[in-house]
């Protein structure tokens, strides 16, 4: 069977219901994968599913597919992703399929894969393309089970927590799945809880199914105003990225409302070292710094902070986009509850509110991230020559593209993982400082464009 490749992408498998993405495309996919995972003997996979109302029909599709594979099919029904994940781990399953579009809108769905309880991503979505369409398929007769993960979920995942936060939080649960999850969590931090919008309805009615789309917390944001809230959180819609406003509604994106939870932990052992990706505010970095941490840089993308907090063993890894890491034996993937109420014990550790932790931390001024059409033919050549005339000038990090580093501030250059595209963000001290670094690596951009006829 042809399939669009345009679903594969860099992490996951995702496209338009009823277009690239149908019943057969997803039986089909999950029969190859099924295949992987069988290796000519059976295999225990893990099937779970999200809120839209596609993903009934995919997950029985899934399932198809797993059995067909000669897999035994664990269905843990209506779920947030992560524990897919949980329930791959906790019961030693050779895999997990995850239905979901994770944050994108109704009208799209997918798959996210798991080998044991490790992502399975890259070059192994493209070579799982490849055997589908080769028709590389193991036929079997695995058996169909459905097994309920939240008890165990809920028996070791809140225990993990003291109740002592005292926060009220309001929370934004936007009809997605982690409305199964995260008040309960979040109770067992100690939280005191408003709840917005927890009747599970997959065509998301309330707020895009991405709560850091702009605007997407504008009831959240009025709300924790209204009823002096401490702090307000959202989940998305597959429950594996957390948004965060504080007191006054203002948005605290993802690389700062971890700085509660760096101040914790380094309050609590004095030393520690947390990763993050190119794109992190040096808000953050001097902050831990000044309490004798340290914030490495890794390449954007999950695998690459996973593998950097196993090499320095870091207590916690997070992305710009809402994914965060903790160094937990039960909980190792992004999964929204767990980290609200990690963020809920922190601030209630510090005993201070979010705004007054986060006046503490050095003040940087951020753009927004600016995308560039860029064939995929040059655009890593593009930034290979960037860098080339900017080095002579400034010291850089290149562990993905260039972090060019100036007197109080950065400019990032890289290409894009996903698209053809160039990436960049600017960050200064004022905004006079990050206007003349955009300015710089802007100009340098253009002109290499310019020479390659782009």
């Amino acid at each position: 069977m042809k399939l669009d490749p345009n679903i594969f992408r860099a992490y996951d498998i995702r496209g338009t219901v009823g277009e690239n993405i149908t019943p057969e495309v997803v039986r089909t996919i999950t029969h190859g994968f099924g295949s992987v995972l069988a290796s000519g003997s059976g295999a225990t996979v893990v099937l779970g599913r999200d809120l839209r109302t596609s993903s009934e029909e995919l997950s029985g599709a899934a399932a198809e597919g797993l059995r067909e594979a000669g897999c035994d099919v664990l269905d843990i029904g209506q779920v947030p992703v992560p524990l897919v994940y949980f329930a791959a781990g906790r019961w030693a399953c050779a895999g997990g399929v995850g239905i979901t579009a994770s944050h994108k809108p109704p009208q799209f769905n997918g798959l996210k894969l798991r080998l044991g309880d490790r992502p399975y991503y890259g070059d192994q979505l493209q070579e799982l393309r490849e055997r589908c369409e080769a028709g590389r398929f193991n036929q079997g007769a695995g058996s169909y089970t459905q097994r309920d993960i939240f008890e165990e979920y809920f028996e070791v995942v809140s225990a993990k927590f003291n109740g002592s936060a005292g926060l009220s939080i309001c929370l934004d649960l936007g009809n997605g799945a982690g409305t199964f999850t995260a008040p309960k969590l979040l109770e067992a931090a100690g939280a005191k809880l408003d709840i917005m919008f927890a009747e599970p309805d997959g065509t998301f009615p309330n707020r895009p199914a991405d709560p850091l789309e702009n605007g997407a917390l504008s009831k959240l944001s009025a709300r924790v105003v209204e009823i002096g809230a401490d702090v307000g959180m959202a989940i998305d819609a597959d429950g594996d990225r957390l948004a965060v406003v504080d007191d006054r509604g203002t948005l605290i994106y993802p690389d700062r409302y971890v700085i509660p939870i760096c101040g914790s932990i380094l309050k609590r052992h004095g030393r520690a070292t947390f990763v993050s990706e190119v794109r992190c505010s040096q808000t953050t970095i001097d902050y831990v710094h000044e309490r004798g941490g340290k914030v490495l840089l890794a390449a954007c993308g999950y695998p690459f902070i996973l593998a950097e907090m196993s090499r320095v063993a870091a207590p916690l890894g997070f992305e710009t986009t809402g994914h965060v890491f903790f160094a937990d034996p039960d909980v190792k993937f992004d999964d929204a509850s767990f980290c609200a109420a990690n963020v809920a014990r922190a601030l209630g550790h510090l005993a201070q509110p979010l705004r007054e932790i986060l006046a503490q931390a050095p003040k940087y001024y951020t753009s927004e991230e600016l995308r560039l059409d860029c064939p995929d033919e040059i655009k890593n050549q593009v930034v290979a020559e960037v860098i080339e005339r900017l080095r002579g000038k400034h010291e850089m990090i290149t562990v993905d593209g260039a972090r060019v580093l100036y007197d109080g501030g950065w400019g990032l250059i890289r290409a894009s993982n996903t698209g053809e595209e160039l990436v960049m963000r600017f960050e200064g001290r004022t905004e006079a400082q990050r206007d003349q670094i955009a300015d710089e690596v802007q100009q340098a951009v253009h002109e290499v464009m310019a020479a390659h006829g782009v």
